[in-house]
């Protein structure tokens, strides 16, 4: 299973299943076999079907800009990684997210903060699927570049 690295891949994959969902409704609204209800606001069964296929299209556009947006990082990443000034950064905490669970796995964050030109900047990584060696007020590596953008590799 190719868990996501990124928030934005973890969130492309509910609205591609979500889009998928409300097209394949708008399909069968449009062959007849799902029906309105009595209660609904829309009584054509046409009409029905553009409204969840505009639907399922929207949530298709959502993922594809969520997928742009989760590449964007990647090669910002690799980017950093390869030509960023390697920093000497403090981890702040590592955090493990319950709220995000990819097959019965939730990944963990390293809160890090790190100080570049006499700016303090106070950053998280991406999502970490196994559980890093790092406490509170650990030395970790941090690559970051002159706009404030920064990774680190662990």
């Amino acid at each position: 299973m190719n868990r996501p690295k990124y928030t934005e891949e973890f969130l492309a994959v509910i609205f591609f299943i979500l889009g998928g969902i409300f097209i394949a409704m708008g399909l069968l609204c449009f062959i007849g076999v799902v029906r309105p209800s009595a209660r609904s606001m829309v009584q054509i069964p046409a009409m029905l079907g553009i409204v969840y296929s505009f639907i399922g299209i929207a949530f298709c556009l959502a993922m594809l800009i969520l997928k742009a947006n989760a590449a964007a990082k990647k090669n910002l990443h690799k980017e950093l990684l390869a030509n960023g000034n390697k920093i000497n950064g403090i981890v702040e905490k590592v955090h493990f997210q319950r709220s995000i669970q990819y097959g019965k796995e939730s990944p963990y964050r390293i809160y890090y903060t790190y100080t570049d030109q006499g700016k303090e900047f106070h950053r998280k990584s991406y999502l970490l699927w196994e559980k890093p060696d790092y406490l509170k007020g650990d030395h970790i590596e941090v690559f970051a570049n002159h706009l404030g953008k920064s990774t680190i590799r662990l």
